[in-house]
């Protein structure tokens, strides 16, 4: 899978109370939902720490891993085979 990788700035208008965080952070979790970036390449965009970010997209319902918690605890060599 080829991911995005260039940034571009550009302005918009929003209503108040929407804030610049609010902004990133929406795309940010968009762009990884699509999955046309990585996980911690959707932090960087949203400028929040990993965990805050993978709070947010639990928050959305969005699972920021393609397996389930046992899989991923495997991979990482912590959960008991």
């Amino acid at each position: 899978m080829k991911y995005l990788t260039a940034l571009k700035t550009i302005e918009i208008r929003v209503l108040e109370p929407i804030t610049e965080r609010d902004v990133k952070l929406a795309t940010a979790v968009d762009v990884f939902n699509r999955k046309l970036v990585s996980l911690n390449r959707a932090a960087e965009i949203s400028e929040v720490p990993l965990q805050e970010f993978l709070v947010e997209l639990k928050k959305r319902g969005i699972s920021a891993y393609p397996y389930a918690d046992e899989e991923a605890l495997r991979e990482l060599e912590i959960y008991p085979r």
